[in-house]
């Protein structure tokens, strides 16, 4: 068993998200992006090493290992064995084309991020190194905020420990 960190977007969320609380078993399409500082520091990063395959028809490849099954949109390669770090994400808004993933949730955290202005324009930006979390039993976005009310802070989603089988 592995545990393995799953950030769900307010927006996918909120937009048609199943409730699940700490000790559920969850099904869920996951996605590995290679840009991992844009969402969260390193200390909440997993690494893991998995099968990489190519997809037919398809620029993106199947990352697996055991009951894990992850897209990754955009392959440094195609074929073998590959190490990850980061974290996953729920998708919910496009058709699957690995299998989904089940497994177990573990913990469940509130993320905020302070954002940037580009000045002059309605353009914001994560700042990565500046989460703040609040423990969750049960999933929800309306929970207190995690830090002190400042310009520029607000949630992004939940960061989900979720437990899977390797092997």
């Amino acid at each position: 068993m592995a545990t393995v960190p799953v950030l769900i977007e307010d927006w996918q969320y909120e937009c048609c998200g199943d409730p699940f609380k700490i000790g559920d078993r969850v099904t869920w399409q996951l996605y590995y992006f290679t840009n991992p500082a844009v969402i969260v520091s390193p200390p909440e990063r997993m690494r893991l090493s998995l099968g990489v395959e190519a997809i037919p028809d398809s620029p993106g490849a199947h990352l697996s290992s055991g009951e894990l099954h992850v897209f990754w949109p955009d392959p440094s390669m195609k074929d073998g064995l590959v190490e990850i770090s980061g974290v996953l994400h729920e998708e919910r808004h496009s058709e699957p084309v690995v299998p989904k993933t089940t497994g177990s949730v573990e913990r469940i955290r509130l993320i905020s991020m302070r954002h940037r202005n580009d000045p002059g324009t309605p353009v914001w930006h994560r700042i990565p190194g500046t989460e703040a979390f609040t423990e969750l039993w049960e999933s929800g976005l309306r929970a207190d905020a995690p830090a002190e009310p400042e310009e520029g802070r607000w949630g992004i989603g939940m960061l989900v420990d979720l437990e899977v089988s390797l092997r």
